[in-house]
């Protein structure tokens, strides 16, 4: 019986090592999927069609461009979904009865808000100094774009923005 007692102990060993590692592997892969499973997918959807910002109307040609809230009615991420979200602001300027301009808030070069200075008749950013024209075109400072359209339209008197959010602190325009 002695010759067998160190065979029956390393296969105690090896069975309990055995268990050990089918338990943590049991409990471990489940939180590793949890934890690494929106890391490769999408989670947060938004709006992909056009908003309504309200009547074309209220938008003076010749006017000062002037900053709209733009709100999505639905954004869901993995989890939660919420009603009326505020995705970012636009300033949109009516240049003629049937031209009609919109331009992000949001400053291309480190994504602060923007605003318009009535005195100069610009764009400013706060953040860095850079200046852009009435028309979005870039004036001065380290932004290294204009600031970024949106694609608007005018649907039965009513306008109509997409939201796009642009990659920024790059030359190039890339929607993110």
């Amino acid at each position: 019986m002695a010759a067998d007692e160190p065979d029956r102990r390393k296969f105690l060993k090896v069975t309990t090592c055995a268990l050990g590692a089918g338990v943590g592997i049991a409990l471990v892969v489940p939180a590793l999927r949890i934890v690494a499973a929106p890391a490769g997918t999408i989670t947060v959807t938004g709006p992909s069609e056009p908003l309504d910002l309200g009547l074309v109307d209220k938008f003076r040609i010749g006017a000062e461009p002037r900053k709209v809230e733009v709100i999505a009615p639905m954004v869901k991420d993995a989890w939660t979904a919420a009603r009326n979200v505020v995705l970012g602001a636009a300033y949109i300027r009516r240049t003629a009865p049937d031209k009609i301009e919109a331009l992000s808030a949001v400053c291309p070069h480190l994504g602060c808000a923007i605003g318009w200075d009535p005195a100069a008749k610009n764009f400013l950013c706060p953040c860095h100094d850079s200046r852009f024209e009435a028309d979005g075109a870039r004036m001065t400072g380290p932004s290294e774009r204009g600031l970024d359209p949106l694609p608007v339209s005018v649907v039965d008197g009513r306008l109509q923005l997409t939201w796009v959010r642009y990659r920024a602190g790059s030359a190039s325009r890339e929607p993110v």
